[in-house]
């Protein structure tokens, strides 16, 4: 019985690609996985570098799937369809991980039962100036804590922001019920899929930074700001991007689920604003703005809401910002 699939969705990720195999091969875990290399149309020779990591470390554990371009959440559902295992995780091919990620999180869902889902300390070096953040945000302070159970996962990850699409291990037979990622969705659609989840059980949470993410500069090279302009037009209304969550509310909406509300729509209008549609994201702003997390951006946008001039000033300073990073 395989323990762990690690589905990766691979894209012209021939960069980094055989250093985020590296950090899988050489995990020390007495458990059992596979990987299911998942390409997306690649243009480039990923593939091929696959399949020579593949027969350098003579391993057979590696799958490699292929599919006509459509977007890693596709990917990351095909993967879990075709897995073989007890549970489920991502790594994309630009980021890695640090020894004791398998070890670590399949042991904590093998000890805990009520758990769906359980993810670690992320560590992420930005690409402009390498500047570093965490999530959840407090291990920049050394805190020592034991692994847990998190008693309100809305109110915690509207705090924290803690889940990484590379830091999660999930019940294969979860991940299958939940329908998997939404497709339609090209933002937060991995904001969407956590809280999600959490309605179908609890989450647990190890605090050690098991996941690096660096792989900016590559996204960088490859057309950054291409990218950013197509996830930008795809910024849905907040009631399209949750009509799934709050389907499952039975009676009424949990106040934590307010606080993930305004984490959510301040990103969703972020990336509205930036598109130009100024009507949709000023509405959006005077509904959940009282809610927005209190960030330099979060404080502007509710400074700005209140007259469509003041608005589109915002607009205009913040795709000027957008427009000249360097």
């Amino acid at each position: 019985m395989i323990d762990l699939s690690i589905i990766k969705p691979v894209y012209n990720a021939s960069a980094l690609i055989e250093r985020t195999l590296d950090s899988v091969f050489k995990q020390t875990t007495k458990y059992k996985f596979e990987v299911l290399c998942i390409d997306d149309g690649s243009t480039d020779n990923s593939v091929g570098l696959i399949e020579q990591f593949s027969k350098a470390h003579d391993n057979g554990c590696i799958r490699v799937l292929r599919q006509q371009n459509a977007g890693p959440s596709v990917a990351r559902n095909n993967g879990v369809e075709h897995a073989e295992s007890r549970y489920v995780t991502f790594i994309d091919a630009d980021d890695y991980w640090e020894d004791g990620y398998i070890e670590e999180s399949v042991s904590f869902l093998d000890a805990h039962l009520e758990c769906v889902a359980v993810a670690v300390g992320c560590k992420n070096i930005s690409s402009l100036g390498g500047d570093v953040s965490y999530n959840p945000i407090w291990l920049s302070e050394d805190l020592v804590k034991e692994p847990y159970v998190i008693r309100d996962f809305f109110a915690e990850w509207a705090c924290d922001c803690f889940v990484g699409t590379c830091s999660t291990t999930i019940r294969r037979e979860v991940a299958l019920q939940s329908g998997g990622m939404r497709t339609d969705l090209r933002v937060s659609e991995d904001y969407e899929y956590w809280n999600y989840i959490s309605t179908f059980g609890k989450w647990g949470l190890i605090p050690k930074m098991l996941y690096i993410s660096d792989g900016g500069d590559v996204t960088w090279s490859q057309g950054w700001l291409n990218k950013m302009k197509c996830r930008w037009a795809n910024a849905p209304a907040l009631s399209v991007w949750e009509c799934r969550i709050v389907s499952t509310f039975e009676m009424e909406m949990p106040d934590s689920y307010k606080m993930v509300q305004g984490r959510v729509s301040r990103n969703l209008t972020y990336c509205q604003l930036l598109d130009g549609r100024l009507t949709l994201s000023r509405s959006e702003a005077l509904k959940y703005g009282e809610y927005f997390i209190k960030d330099p951006i979060g404080r502007l946008m509710n400074l700005a809401k209140y007259t469509p001039f003041t608005w589109w000033m915002l607009a205009k300073f913040l795709q000027y910002r957008e427009y000249h990073r360097r």
